[in-house]
């Protein structure tokens, strides 16, 4: 069973791979394009819906460009500090490490939380983009919302464990391809003009100034800019000059996501969708450019390839950056541990289960998950422009030089100047988007800054624990160990057990055996006198049927009488060759463990015996590794 098991698992997750295979690749600027900025790029497929959407309730339809140009302007402004950010730390990996350097722990934490809650709800997004491209393509899907969510996550999940790199040939079809399907877009309607398209309408309602319509509309397209900080950590994975591609990158990636972006809204405006139609933007003005299926399945497929590429980046970038927080010991060190894919499963696991709750949750709502989208992006990009404003600030310090004091001043106003821009941002979607979601992206990166300040004060308080004094030695012995072998009945695990502890030579050593039957017992006491076991068996009464609780007593007392003694606690163990069989054996022998673990100067050993199934797969083992080695040699 074990080896098919084991071939199973090779079949889906792949061969182990060797750490010699972890260097990351060096790409250039073209390269690099589709695997960082695919985040970017495919905000084009959801940010229209939520600027048209937020200017629709407020019956400001016709603003739409302005507030395209707005939402573009501010993109292209953290663009050039991004630019910036990385050519000045190059081999930086992500906005976390720069904060956590330059401003301090405390600001890094919340930085750490707020892209970790940034990426849940980036892979959340784009499956319910995904999602709301299947159910427009395919009506009668509606219904099935949910479950074709849960599903694009899994078909990440399995392909992120099996540790499936960015095949970048791939991305590159699927990035200039999206690009191309927008253009086409434009091109078609420039040369067939609409002749029945009249400006939108202006539904004023009283209750909301135009100005409130505006800032809530730039709140939602804010989205537009959250694949920012992916391109920022592509300093590494450039190849020399590292800063100087990287900055080309950023400020490529930007570009193309605006005019791609700018052409959506535009055309949506041009055409009046309106956003009362269920269904995403892009599609809808695919429909009405063209008016062919084919073509709105065409749009939609590329659509869709873009979204999953994006999502998918975040499942590494998510379980990279928690392996990161683990080594600092703000998260559980299980997450720092890659598996022999060399993929940090726990991450993966963890991004994989936490996005399909919220999926679930939202109905894979797009416009609903958007309003908590933002608030972890622009949390990070405010401290880590703040921190380039404190690199900047301290290299001014110490440069002396009258011209290139000039420079360091112009990019410090640069990065200052988009935080002010992005507290601006934040802030705004902060109050506008409060009520419709935004508050549970703030509690939540606040929930998960106070479990991660936790984790990190548990682990100090261990290294100061565990930690060497002066006084310590390592040949510092107890004062005496005392033996205890767990007996049920007697029969050869009971006699293996009492042979091991035999050979440790303890100062004193008996058997304990627990009546939950005083018949068998009784009947266990005749037999160890009859046998002259050579040690005293201690029977314990167990009035209330209990196994765990007068053995745990015993001991207890044991180490009550000397505190200094060592209490060895053997405890025989069954050791089966078949699965199901573990369902059937040491299940009392584990719960004693784990209680006995908890009484200080107590070790508990386990001592095996190998059942017949245990030893017949044993025998087939080692034949099949003399087989192999045969036939190697």
């Amino acid at each position: 069973m074990r080896r098919f098991l084991n071939s199973l698992k090779g079949l889906v997750f792949g061969r182990p791979v060797s750490s010699d295979h972890a260097a990351p690749v060096m790409l250039r600027t073209r390269m690099a394009l589709p695997v960082f900025g695919a985040g970017l790029l495919s905000a084009v497929a959801y940010a229209p819906d939520a600027i048209i959407d937020s200017l629709r309730r407020g019956g400001q339809q016709a603003a739409s460009m302005s507030v395209g140009i707005g939402v573009v302007v501010i993109l292209m402004l953290l663009a050039l500090a991004y630019r910036d950010n990385v050519r000045s730390r190059p081999d930086e990996r992500a906005d976390y490490g720069l904060v956590r350097d330059v401003l301090g722990a405390g600001p890094g934490v919340v930085t750490g939380a707020a892209l970790l809650i940034d990426y849940l709800f980036t892979v959340a997004v784009s499956v319910s983009a995904i999602t709301g491209v299947i159910t427009f393509t395919v009506p009668e899907l509606r219904g099935w919302a949910r479950v074709i969510g849960v599903g694009v996550i899994a078909v990440m999940t399995l392909a992120s464990l099996r540790g499936i790199r960015d095949r970048t040939r791939v991305l590159l079809t699927v990035w200039f391809g999206f690009l191309v399907v927008i253009g086409i877009l434009m091109l078609v309607a420039l040369v067939f003009p609409a002749t029945d398209v009249v400006a939108p309408d202006a539904v004023h309602d009283p209750t909301r100034s135009v100005l409130v319509a505006f800032a809530g509309a730039i709140s939602s397209g804010a989205v537009m800019v959250t694949g920012i900080e992916h391109l920022a950590s592509s300093g590494p994975f450039h190849a020399p000059p590292r800063g100087v591609r990287a900055g080309r990158t950023v400020l490529t990636a930007a570009a193309a996501a605006s005019v791609a972006f700018l052409t959506v809204i535009w055309l949506a405006w041009r055409f009046r969708v309106t956003g009362w139609v269920q269904g995403p933007v892009l599609l809808q003005v695919t429909e009405k450019v063209t008016d062919q299926a084919l073509a709105v399945w065409i749009v939609g497929l590329s659509a869709a390839a873009i979204l999953y590429s994006a999502a998918f980046a975040v499942f590494r970038r998510f379980s990279n950056l928690a392996s990161l927080l683990a080594r600092d010991a703000y998260l559980p060190r299980q997450l720092s541990m890659a598996n022999d894919r060399l993929v940090f499963r726990g991450g993966v696991l963890l991004v994989a289960g936490a996005s399909a709750l919220v999926v679930i949750a939202a109905n894979a709502n797009l416009l609903a998950l958007v309003h908590m989208y933002v608030i972890g992006v622009f949390s990070s990009i405010v401290l880590s422009q703040l921190a380039m404003v404190r690199h900047f600030g301290e290299a001014l310090t110490r440069e002396a030089s009258r011209s290139k004091r000039r420079r360091l001043q112009a990019r410090r106003t640069l990065h200052g100047t988009a935080v002010v821009v992005a507290s601006a941002v934040l802030i705004v979607v902060a109050v506008f988007n409060f009520v419709a979601g935004a508050w549970i992206a703030l509690v939540a990166i606040v929930g998960l800054v106070v479990l991660m300040r936790s984790i990190s004060t548990h682990y100090a308080r261990m290294r100061e624990d565990v930690r060497l004094t002066p006084d310590d030695r390592s040949d510092a012995l107890p004062s005496s160990t005392h033996g205890v072998v767990l007996v049920a009945q007697l029969h050869r695990p009971a006699m293996r057990a009492l042979a091991v502890a035999k050979a440790a030579r303890h100062a004193r050593l008996e058997a304990v055996a627990v009546a939950i039957d005083r018949t068998a017992a009784a009947q266990l006491q005749r037999e160890w006198g009859r046998r002259r076991m050579g040690m005293p068996l201690i029977v314990l009464d167990s009035p209330f049927r209990d196994l765990v609780g007068p053995v745990l007593e015993y001991v207890r007392s044991l180490h009550r009488e000397s505190p200094r003694d060592v209490v060895v606690v053997y405890v025989p163990e069954y050791v089966v060759g078949r699965w199901w069989e573990r369902f059937l054996h040491n299940k009392a022998s584990q719960r004693l463990r784990d209680q006995l673990l908890s009484v200080p100067n107590v070790v508990v050993s386990a001592v095996p015996w190998q059942l017949e199934s245990a030893r017949v797969r044993s025998a087939q083992v080692r034949a099949s590794r003399a087989a192999e080695g045969q036939e190697q040699s």
